[in-house]
């Protein structure tokens, strides 16, 4: 069975990257996610939610729960001066995009929440996008998993519909591929993609951290890929 290339970079190269990735070779799994810059320690709350996807893909309210328990035992809230209990308080939200391969990779489960992205491909042609669609839905502010408890009512809703989730075949498909990015690079891609351009190419040919890089520092300088931590995972079946 193939394995993804994972690519990330970071939003500022002294700085740490607040996107988190996780894979289980084993199972066929792998998790991505974007911790929001904003919020108390987001990149821990990230590394905690991919790594926790990959030993359990069973995603429920009680699975929240436990992430939100291992992420309070890395602080004594007693401990943190008053403006970052504040903070810690308010919480941590990253996002969460979980996959697993059935069935040698003929079936693809897609877990989906904020906007970390994938994307299924056949070719050059994009099949399905979830859980956007379009490049404006990223002017939007996502809705993120949150160590606050309280942030986290709409699972209660999303439990009862399509939002979380969705299935995908890649039997069906000449030659797929599936990609999942982190918001800038998402965006990046469905811009590209809407603009009439072919942005899986671009992808495809980046083989190396250092090409991934040198694409990043490129796209960037020209105001086509914002400036955030940009991560890829790139499954090309």
């Amino acid at each position: 069975m193939k394995r993804p290339l994972i690519f990330t970079v970071p939003k500022v190269s002294d700085q740490r990257n607040e996107d988190g990735y996780s894979c289980s070779h084993r199972k066929q799994v792998w998790a991505l996610s974007d911790g929001a810059s904003i919020s108390f320690d987001s990149a821990s709350w990230a590394q905690i939610l991919v790594r926790r996807f990959c030993r359990d893909t069973r995603f429920s309210r009680d699975w929240v729960t436990a992430a939100v328990a291992e992420f309070s035992k890395l602080y004594n809230r007693n401990d943190l001066p008053w403006m970052k209990q504040a903070a810690f308080d308010k919480g941590s939200f990253a996002s969460l995009l979980g996959v697993q391969l059935h069935d040698d990779a003929r079936l693809v489960q897609i877990l989906a929440i904020g906007d970390t992205v994938a994307v299924l491909c056949d070719g050059d042609d994009v099949v399905a996008t979830f859980p956007y669609m379009k490049a404006s839905e990223f002017d939007q502010s996502p809705q993120l998993l949150s160590t606050n408890p309280s942030e986290n009512g709409f699972l209660g809703e999303w439990e009862k519909s399509d939002k979380l989730g969705c299935d995908w075949r890649f039997d069906r498909l000449k030659s797929p591929a599936l990609l999942c990015m982190t918001d800038a690079l998402g965006h990046w891609f469905l811009s590209r993609h809407e603009e009439g351009g072919i942005p899986i190419k671009t992808l495809r040919a980046i083989k190396s951290f250092k090409t991934f890089v040198k694409f990043v520092k490129a796209e960037r300088a020209s105001g086509q890929l914002r400036t955030d931590d940009t991560s890829l995972v790139a499954y090309w079946s």
